[in-house]
């Protein structure tokens, strides 16, 4: 029957329809997704590319402290040194100086002493003269 046929044509053909709205409602769909995975890989390229980076500025700090330690270091071993030169000028200056003041002490006390037995002997003359005097 030919009404048949067309009611089953009909039928058919909203049967296409409708698979065709489903397939561009999916199509929709898997654009869509691939849209995300597209921005998801940009995000994800980005992300490794953000890492990479903060890695790089991290070794290149690393790289700046250590320097800037071997730096301080370096001074202060200069520093070191040049204190304990300063320290054995210092100690050296005070070595000669104690030096010139015990040789100027030998010295004071050979005067006294010679000076003393100068007065002893002039003191005994003077005895020995007295008591030539008395006699």
């Amino acid at each position: 029957d030919i009404n048949e046929v067309n009611r089953f044509i009909d039928v058919v053909i909203k049967r296409l329809e409708q698979l065709d709205d489903e397939t561009k409602k999916y199509k929709n769909e898997v654009d869509r997704l691939n849209e995300i995975i597209k921005n998801n890989n940009n995000e994800s390229d980005k992300v490794t590319k953000a890492l990479f980076a903060i890695e790089e500025t991290s070794n290149r700090i690393k790289n700046i402290a250590k320097e800037e330690a071997d730096m301080i270091v370096e001074e202060a071993r200069r520093n070191a040194n040049a204190i304990v030169h300063e320290a054995l000028v210092n100690a050296s200056e005070k070595d000669m100086k104690a030096m010139m003041l015990e040789k100027n002490i030998t010295i004071y006390k050979a005067r006294i002493k010679s000076l003393l037995e100068a007065q002893l002997k002039l003191t005994e003359e003077m005895e020995k003269i007295e008591f030539n005097v008395d006699k």
